[in-house]
């Protein structure tokens, strides 16, 4: 495994009430490299004076661990990383699975199973579509931590979601426009799965607008098939640290949702999992 002692290493996050959103899992593992040698800081972008490109002499980070969504962040670290910064997870990857209607898309090309799912704008009465029934969510394209989401009884006629820069200061725009998705598995718990280092942690836990803040959640278990799956989610979508939102129907598990770098909440072993992320991350590039 690749020494961290010496390399410097940045977490890029959100803000949270004006500071940044380092969780309890991400202080452990920046504790970790930091016992391990590593030189750590957080970064909140957002809160900074910065440029596009970094400055050619100036001090430069050994990775960058991208655990943000802001237009702002995505678009440095789009830039460091054609300056040859790295990054866990790449940037451009990242920034292409934060659009949440692009990720359906490549699931279901890659023959995952994923809800009928329908992409519309704000606006007045449209066409229902043929053959729907049920009970429907709605989420924006672009969404963290269940903002924006709502259950509907019946395929919704109409959208009233105007363009919304986050009340809660992450910095997240939402333009109003709605992914459409029929709703799986009933009043039933969303199964989370992390994964790091090729390792899954599940956990159900019920949605709620507060419950990506929660520590405690249910430990599940997976069958061989369902995580077989959940690493596809990966390939896919060229990611090695994210976390993918299951609900069931029947017996046959669905993806509502994947994004990169989750909190990992609820799973302090996956501390060691992400540290060998970070080590393979500063591995030579081969040639």
């Amino acid at each position: 495994m690749t020494d961290v002692a010496g390399r410097r290493i940045e977490l890029w996050v959100e803000a949270r009430d004006g500071a940044p959103a380092v969780n309890p899992i991400m202080r452990l593992l920046l504790n970790g490299l930091q016992s391990d040698g590593a030189v750590v800081s957080v970064r909140v972008p957002e809160h900074e004076v910065v440029v596009p490109m970094r400055p050619p002499h100036g001090p430069r980070p050994d990775l960058v661990l991208l655990k943000t969504a802001t237009t702002l962040a995505l678009s440095l670290a789009v830039a460091d990383e054609v300056d040859g910064v790295r990054h866990l997870n790449g940037a451009h990857a990242t920034l292409r699975a934060h659009d949440k209607a692009a990720t359906i898309a490549r699931l279901a090309a890659s023959g995952l199973p994923v809800p009928v799912t329908f992409l519309t704008e704000p606006g007045p009465s449209r066409t229902k579509p043929p053959g729907v029934g049920g009970a429907w969510v709605t989420k924006p394209t672009r969404g963290v931590h269940g903002r924006g989401v709502s259950v509907h009884l019946e395929f919704p006629m109409a959208l009233d979601d105007p363009a919304t820069l986050d009340a809660g200061s992450s910095y997240i725009v939402d333009d109003g426009t709605r992914l459409v998705q029929q709703r799986i598995g009933g009043q039933g718990a969303d199964v989370k799965v992390y994964v790091a280092d090729g390792q899954c942690f599940a956990g159900s836990k019920r949605f709620s607008p507060i419950s990506y803040a929660e520590d405690r959640i249910e430990p599940s278990s997976l069958d061989g098939p369902t995580i077989k799956m959940i690493l596809a989610v990966g390939e896919a979508l060229a990611l090695r640290c994210f976390g993918v939102d299951l609900r069931f129907d029947g017996d046959r598990p669905v993806v509502i949702d994947a994004n990169p770098f989750p909190g990992y909440r609820g799973f302090p072993d996956a501390v060691s999992a992400l540290r060998s992320e970070v080590a393979r991350s500063l591995e030579p590039t081969r040639r």
